[in-house]
């Protein structure tokens, strides 16, 4: 059973009510006061969700999602925020890989079932939301608005790859050696096929497009309702 949460606040008037609500409600629940020390911990227990404040001492919530997401694309994290709800905040939290991003005061039965939805996707099963578009990954399946898309196995990969880093310009070379674990130039070929297929998808839907930046790599837009070229 999938229950094993990580909650990162240094708010103890807030992670204290929320620890002891969720542990109610059949969860087990983790509590760190800092970025650095859920990150230890994180490591350490690997547990199924992280619940995660923007504001904390010494190593901000941006800074431990983006380190999480450097090499982990699966694990669940939800942002809060008291203060950092502003757009540019929403669109950097997204664009590190957050699923979602709440506002404080949250609700605790709200965050609850938010909590066991996310928790009751199998954890191969990838879920993101842009704007008006749901995009669901399951291994060689994209899902978009419920349209269900079959590719192979390492275009899942790519499109997940970049989801996670939606906004952000992603390297050609660490496409490559994270998908195809080869960044040699003749392994190009692979990749553009890929994100031709790719497009070709994403064509028939607003949002979002995957641009390519010359000389660098791409960049997944979900800004911007123009088809790519």
């Amino acid at each position: 059973m999938r229950n094993k949460i990580l909650l990162i606040e240094d708010d103890p008037g807030l992670a204290i009510p929320l620890k002891d609500y969720f542990e109610d409600n059949g969860l087990i629940v983790s509590h760190t006061i800092s970025g650095e020390e859920g990150l230890l911990h994180y490591r350490d227990q690997k547990p199924d969700l992280i619940i995660l404040d923007i504001i904390l001492p010494n190593k901000s919530g941006f800074d431990v999602i983006a380190e999480i997401r450097d090499k982990d694309l699966i694990t669940p994290i939800i942002l809060m925020t008291g203060t950092e709800f502003d757009p540019d905040s929403q669109i950097k939290g997204y664009s590190l890989g957050a699923l979602n991003f709440m506002q404080k005061p949250v609700m605790p039965q709200a965050l609850l079932a938010l909590i066991k939805n996310l928790l009751s996707l199998p954890s191969n099963i990838q879920q993101f939301q842009i704007g008006n578009t749901t995009i669901c990954i399951h291994e060689q399946r994209i899902e978009l608005n419920g349209k269900q898309f079959y590719v192979r196995e390492k275009d899942a990969r790519v499109f997940e790859f970049l989801l996670a880093r939606k906004n952000q310009v992603v390297m050609r070379s660490l496409l490559l050696k994270q998908i195809w674990l080869d960044d040699h130039p003749d392994k190009n070929n692979l990749l553009d096929g890929s994100i031709l297929r790719l497009r070709q998808i994403l064509n028939k839907h607003p949002s979002p497009r995957i641009k390519s930046v010359y000389g660098r790599g791409y960049l997944l837009d979900t800004t911007s309702s123009q088809t790519c070229i």
